[in-house]
């Protein structure tokens, strides 16, 4: 199954029949204009909502539904020190810190990339895959479907942040795993996936 994003709503894709029952609204894939037509006047009305989409081959749906969007894929991590996480604040909102994936570069280099330049850290490193996540936004007048492959990082201890404040980026902090859910009406919903998944593992 795939779970994708857009602000406080999202898609469903499954081959699971009885899932169809929990959304709101519901699509059994026909043909691929039927679909595309039915993705975009749901993102299109302007109110919150939970898609089912059906079908017998999930991968053969996902990759008709990535079809309708520009695709593209960014890396980001989640930097633990003892039971801490380090977030950011960002247009008002808690993130972690990510990015656009650029030419040349592995997903994992890019992820490195974007937490020492967001945050201003040094000698950052990957431990683990995390998750990744997919969201739905709009911007330039066209439609983009972004999926985010998050790691778990280190970085040595007593080093300054130093916010990037060209991204927006207005804080850096240290906050308990333990209390990630205390966020969750600052931050975004799938980014409420991996706090989820952070505080499970912990």
């Amino acid at each position: 199954m795939y779970k994708v994003f857009f602000k406080e709503s999202c898609f469903l894709l499954t081959d699971n029949q009885n899932l169809l029952k929990e959304g709101d609204i519901h699509w059994v894939h026909r043909d691929f204009m039927s679909t595309k037509n039915f993705i975009y006047q749901t993102l299109e009305k302007g109110v919150p909502f939970k898609a089912v989409l059906y079908d017998e081959d999930p991968e053969n749906l996902f990759t008709i539904f990535k079809s309708c969007f520009t695709y593209v894929k960014a890396g980001g991590g989640a930097v633990i020190q003892n039971s801490d996480i380090l977030v950011i604040k960002r247009l008002g909102m808690i993130d972690l810190p990510k990015g656009h994936l650029e030419y040349g570069e592995t997903i994992e280099q890019c992820a490195i990339r974007e937490v020492e330049e967001e945050c201003g850290l040094k000698q950052v490193s990957i431990v683990s895959p995390l998750d990744t996540t997919l969201h739905i936004y709009y911007r330039n007048e066209s439609w983009f479907l972004k999926k985010t492959y998050w790691y778990r990082m280190f970085t040595p201890s007593g080093q300054s942040f130093i916010p990037q404040t060209e991204e927006d980026i207005e804080e850096v902090l240290w906050y308990p795993i333990q209390h990630l859910s205390q966020l969750s009406d600052q931050t975004y919903p799938s980014l409420r996936e991996v706090f989820r998944k952070l505080q499970t593992e912990a």
